[in-house]
């Protein structure tokens, strides 16, 4: 049986501040990303003490949070373009700040160390692989996700019948997405990744008494901004 409580690994979300020491610019390590591993690098002590009996015990004493992101190059990405021209580079050059996002929102940040970067390079008739890895400098500072606030978004019925609508106005370069399920649904986190259906404000959504309408402002990595969900009712649906 499938279990869709099980998050996917693209529903996280890496970013990168090409502009660091200036006002930050987040760009989206995703295009052409194929992997990417997180590790603790943990430093692990381990000591035997005559209460043990011959047996050591561990302690952790250290960590690194470190990713490492292996991708196919993207000509004019801009998150790749910066991390590659820095493959020179030494010392504070090296350094930014990044982010990361789960599924539900949660997020990791720091400033970062860019370390190891392979450029691309192999056969011929190949995509040109190459990787890096993002070290954090100290612990990352966590921050949890939570409820996204409200959309302000009027729902009507549609220019047909057994159909609705909703009319809001994203702000900045936000759009509008809906999902349309059978029960009210969990509120959700504000960036959390959800599998919208792009919407433009007021256009015909078929639907029947009692659905939810579930309406989202997503920012431009699709991740929520606002939402709002609405049961609908003959009124809503022309019926």
């Amino acid at each position: 049986m499938f279990n869709c409580s099980i998050p996917l690994n693209y529903e996280s979300l890496l970013e990168i501040d090409v502009n660091y020491g200036g006002t930050a610019s987040w760009k989206a390590l995703s295009a052409g990303v194929k992997n990417i591993a997180p590790a603790l690098n943990e430093s692990v002590d381990q000591t035997s003490y005559y209460d043990g009996k011959g047996f050591a015990e561990s302690q952790v004493v250290g960590a690194q949070y470190v990713l490492a992101v292996t991708l196919d190059r993207i000509k004019g990405d801009a998150a790749q373009d910066y991390i590659l021209a820095k493959q020179f580079e030494l010392g504070c050059s090296r350094t930014s700040q990044a982010r990361y996002t789960n599924f539900n929102g949660d997020t990791k940040s720091g400033v970062v160390t860019i370390a190891n970067i392979t450029p691309p390079g192999g056969d011929a008739p190949a995509k040109g692989e190459w990787s890096f890895e993002l070290h954090f400098k100290a612990k990352p500072v966590l921050a949890l996700a939570t409820s996204a606030p409200a959309l302000t978004a009027t729902v009507a019925a549609g220019s047909v019948l057994g159909a609705t609508k909703f009319t809001a106005t994203p702000g900045g370069t936000n759009t509008l997405g809906y999902v349309l399920t059978a029960g009210v649904p969990t509120a959700p986190n504000a960036g959390s990744f959800v599998q919208a259906i792009a919407y433009t404000s007021g256009a015909d959504i078929a639907a029947v008494v009692g659905n939810s309408l579930n309406m989202f402002e997503l920012d431009g990595n699709g991740r929520v901004v606002l939402f709002k969900t609405a049961v609908l009712s003959g009124l809503e649906i022309g019926a």
